[in-house]
């Protein structure tokens, strides 16, 4: 899969809430082309921060295998704020930063193999 072993990657900046940690179940964390990761997180049943490579290589696979489909999708949900909700599979979209400051996010992949959780 494309996603590999990530739990969390942005193409800019990964901001985690600085007064409350964030805790990464089981998955790293890679930014790429940017670079940056701030505020306060810890990671549970391992995971890492990645490596420029692997940062760079996952971006490449992302754009290389999804850009085109996510571009052509038009069922996507426009959102801004996900912190307290919980998500089912799908696309979701913002035209600008996508915020989990409101509480924690539950990626509720109904009991599928192999769910896609697609945050643009």
């Amino acid at each position: 899969r494309v996603c590999g072993a990530f739990a969390v990657h942005a193409r800019t900046t990964v901001t985690f809430p600085a007064a409350q940690s964030t805790t990464i179940h089981g998955g790293d964390i890679g930014v790429s082309p940017g670079t940056e990761i701030t505020g306060s997180y810890t990671f549970e049943g391992g995971g890492s921060v990645a490596d420029a490579t692997t940062s760079e290589t996952f971006a490449a696979a992302v754009l290389l295998e999804h850009a085109s489909a996510m571009e052509a999708r038009s069922d996507g949900v426009a959102i801004t704020e996900i912190g307290g909700l919980t998500l089912t599979p799908g696309t979701y979209r913002s035209g600008a930063v996508i915020s989990i400051a409101a509480g924690t996010v539950t990626l509720d992949g109904q009991n599928q193999e192999n769910p896609v959780f697609l945050f643009q």
